[in-house]
């Protein structure tokens, strides 16, 4: 019996092109064994970058407003957003867990490879090897915050996190580790990266020095370890820190605004494993955008003026260029993340220094008066307000929400009523974590079921 999370690669071609077995056994598989294999596997796009991306429908980022909007989720994203039970039917597959998990076999794939190759340079096996990790640790970052609970230092070690593999099998024991061991081996894996690559890379698709630094800081925000995340994020920002000015951009977006794949900020190209791009702004995500006239991002961003969004407030950024969401680390949330560790360790001026070099870039140049904090807690809440003003839509709303809600005073209830029922999602509740997807666990009867209680 094919026992596989991924149902994933298993015809591997030289050109690095995976196919998903969803339903039947695999038949066979080119087997790379040169460094160009290993390398054309690292340089595929469509395998690499695709990540997850219904996150946001179970955030408070988005609301609906007409049945038009609410249609357009079909039965398992309303489920989804309205956070209820059976998202999944048992035929169901789960493009995010698929996706992640195929990253974390190709990584595998290529790691194994590299304890014997001999066809190639040192330098050049270590930067295989540092990519591959890059690419695993993302994988299982994001897999253990939309499948596992919140990483809390008190309940890791035993709170059931994600089948972790490290070898490039198929047919192995999906039991689940812990969050901890999870944790533990996507930071580790990270700090053995930033011993391997370099701080050039050929693309934004190749991760470099940067992405594994970034990566370190994201994780280690999420934790809750803000020294190692305001660490990680500064040695990213040593390396990349170039910000786009949005003032550029905003008389002709169309022709002006950057392709991810071509934007001073993208520090690692992973992009949302959907279609679903006709996100509605809630108007709880409305009221943070404030000063609405002048915040460029509002302006570029969003729209009520071009079809099908005429009279609604629609996210826009994935049709403006016709370009797939990013959830992959950017250089705006590295000053984000650095900002808010400073806040945290009592450095108010430092955080709105943070703050001020991003909020420059964003509003209207003419209307820009740097932001001011008189104590460490009112500069750490204009921190999340702008956190959430500029990564609405980038894959990092729900897991804030999840890690805010451990603490009391950012803890919030969701809720969103459609056709005179109200759904509500109170703080810490299992509803936050995704469920897995009943065709796994039939195939794989180790693979424990998410709680709902």
């Amino acid at each position: 019996m094919l026992r596989t999370l991924i149902y994933a690669t298993a015809l591997i071609t030289l050109a690095g092109c995976g196919r998903d077995y969803l339903d039947i056994k695999p038949k066979g598989k080119v087997i790379p064994s040169s460094y160009k294999d290993y390398r054309l596997l690292l340089n595929n796009e469509n395998n690499l970058t695709p990540s997850y991306g219904t996150d946001e429908l179970a955030s408070d980022n988005v609301e609906y407003y007409e049945q038009t909007g609410i249609d357009y989720l079909g039965t398992s994203g309303y489920k989804i957003h309205t956070w209820q039970d059976g998202a999944f039917m048992s035929t169901d597959n789960d493009a995010q867990w698929s996706n992640l998990y195929k990253q974390v076999y190709l990584a595998n794939v290529v790691l194994d490879g590299m304890k014997t190759l001999t066809d190639a340079a040192e330098k050049d096996r270590n930067q295989l090897m540092g990519e591959a990790l890059v690419h695993r640790s993302f994988a299982y970052l994001s897999l253990v915050n939309l499948y596992a609970v919140q990483y809390d230092a008190a309940s890791a070690a035993t709170d059931k996190g994600v089948p972790l593999l490290l070898t490039p099998s198929t047919d192995a024991k999906l039991n689940r580790a812990s969050v901890k061991a999870v944790y533990d081996q996507l930071l580790a894996d990270l700090r053995q990266a930033t011993t391997l690559l370099g701080t050039a890379s050929t693309s934004a698709y190749e991760p470099s020095l940067a992405a594994a630094y970034a990566l370190q800081a994201r994780a280690y925000l999420i934790r809750g370890e803000y020294q190692e995340a305001l660490n990680a994020a500064s040695k990213t920002l040593e390396i990349k820190n170039k910000l786009s000015d949005y003032n550029q951009f905003a008389a002709n977006p169309r022709n002006t605004y950057p392709e991810n794949r071509n934007n001073p900020e993208t520090i690692l190209m992973k992009t949302v494993s959907n279609t679903y791009g006709w996100f509605s702004l809630s108007k709880d995500l409305q009221t943070e955008f404030k000063d609405s006239i002048i915040d460029l991002r509002y302006k570029i961003l969003f729209t009520t003026t071009t079809a099908p969004f005429v009279g609604r407030l629609y996210y826009y950024g994935e049709f403006l260029l016709f370009d797939a969401r990013l959830v992959g680390p950017t250089v705006p949330e590295m000053y984000l993340i650095r900002a808010e560790c400073q806040a945290r360790l009592n450095h108010p001026a430092e955080a709105m220094q943070d703050l001020n070099t991003l909020r420059k870039m964003r509003i209207l140049q003419a209307a820009y008066v740097p932001a001011t904090a008189a104590t460490a807690d009112d500069a750490l809440l204009q921190v999340l307000s702008e956190r959430r003003r500029e990564l609405c839509f980038k894959g990092a709303r729900l897991f804030d929400l999840k890690r805010l809600n451990k603490e009391p005073r950012f803890a919030k209830t969701l809720t969103h009523t459609y056709n005179g029922q109200t759904y509500t999602l109170k703080p810490n509740d299992y509803h936050y974590v995704y469920p897995v997807v009943p065709k796994l666990i039939q195939m794989n009867p180790e693979l424990e079921p998410n709680e709902r209680k």
